[in-house]
């Protein structure tokens, strides 16, 4: 039975970070049809990123502190609600409201269902953590692919029915999901919680929140300009909805197998090796077409993404019983940062072209690896 409340929990995080697919693939018709630059989808980008991510920080805060079901639960439903209106809002203040108030519903899920997965091992939490981000990232995935099948199908007016996954799964998660939730901090008050938690160690936890925000900010820039160079190319929006597929399909792959691998070899190996392999193989994507560039850019997002549990388990062990927190630090700030960024890269796109932006973008997994290194001295402390 624990098992399977790990597994219903585990699909919770796949149709909560589903809903944060949709916008990537709509973007050439969301531009289309409200008459918007390269900038503002840009921003687009931003404003969904920084309400599903770097809200992250307070929710994992409140968490830590009034541990509840309502997070995980009421999570999902936002997050489903919400963005499957995007292609119903008449105008942009609405379509901004609704990827608002759904990437609001995407940031309350994230930092209490991390600590309930984490707290549901007690050995092999690598593997564990893999496995529920590999099940958000297989969500992310997905949800391009679903939205652009969907809106194919029966157009962006009939969007709104893609919120029924959500309300099955938060059902489904409230009948048969984890228990005993308010044991997480495993403590009996606010105070005793504050007072035996040992002292945060900075200047890793910087370096790690470090090495995140360069992961996300490669993987925000492809994954959301891809489509405009690919419809350069010719190709239509399920096209290029399958390559976003590749490299978030990719990424899922690399989170479960290096998630695993990291309790063998080692976290910092994994964090240091692995993201530097991604930049050929993000070049040989845009230099090729085909099956060879679909493969390729498969590849660069298994080695993009495989250091993410590694990154997570070790800031979680560097802010024992803030668990929470130190999730929301990884996932949460980390990508709200990235997306910061989103709307001068739009920019940037503009003046240099979408094809050499993502080019120069091929270069930062190096960063990773240099960020690593970093890291170094405070080896013993991540592989606790």
């Amino acid at each position: 039975m624990h098992r399977i409340r790990f597994l219903i929990h585990s699909l919770a995080h796949l149709v909560n970070d589903s809903y944060g697919g949709f916008l990537a693939p709509l973007l050439p018709l969301l531009a289309a049809r409200h008459e918007l630059s390269l900038v503002t989808t840009g921003f687009l980008v931003t404003i969904v990123t920084l309400s599903a991510s770097l809200a992250q920080p307070f929710w994992g805060w409140l968490s830590d502190r009034h541990p509840h079901r309502g997070y995980i639960v009421g999570g999902v439903f936002a997050s489903g609600l919400f963005f499957s209106m995007i292609g119903i809002a008449p105008n942009l203040v609405v379509l901004v409201i609704v990827i608002i108030a759904g990437g609001l519903g995407i940031s309350c899920f994230h930092p209490m269902a991390t600590a309930v997965a984490s707290d549901m091992t007690v050995r092999r939490k690598g593997l564990a953590i893999a496995f529920f981000v590999t099940a958000g990232t297989s969500g992310f995935a997905l949800g391009p692919v679903f939205v652009a099948l969907l809106v194919e199908t029966v157009g962006l007016h009939w969007m709104p029915i893609a919120a029924v996954p959500a309300l099955l799964v938060a059902v489904i998660w409230l009948l048969f999901g984890p228990r005993g939730i308010s044991g997480t901090n495993k403590t009996d008050s606010v105070g005793t919680l504050q007072n035996s938690a040992p002292a945060i160690p900075y200047s890793p936890i910087i370096l790690l929140t470090s090495s995140s925000i360069l992961r996300g900010v490669c993987i925000l820039i492809f994954t959301n300009f891809m489509s405009f160079h690919l419809e350069t190319m010719g190709l239509s929006l399920k096209s290029y909805s399958f390559y976003i597929f590749a490299l978030q399909f990719g990424g899922s792959m690399g989170v479960l197998v290096c998630g695993s691998l990291s309790d063998k070899i080692g976290r910092w190996r994994v964090m240091l090796w692995t993201p530097v392999v991604s930049t050929p193989l993000f070049y040989l994507f845009l230099r090729t077409e085909g099956t060879l560039s679909f493969i390729a850019l498969f590849l660069a997002g298994f080695f993009i993404f495989a250091s993410a549990p590694a990154v997570i388990v070790a800031a979680q062990k560097m802010m024992f019983r803030r668990e929470a927190m130190a999730s929301a630090l990884q996932i949460g700030l980390a990508w709200g940062t990235a997306g910061l960024l989103m709307g001068p890269v739009g920019k940037l796109g503009e003046v240099i072209g979408v094809y050499n932006l993502l080019l120069a973008t091929a270069l930062v997994p190096i960063l990773l690896s240099v960020m690593t290194l970093l890291i170094t001295p405070f080896r013993n402390q991540l592989e606790a």
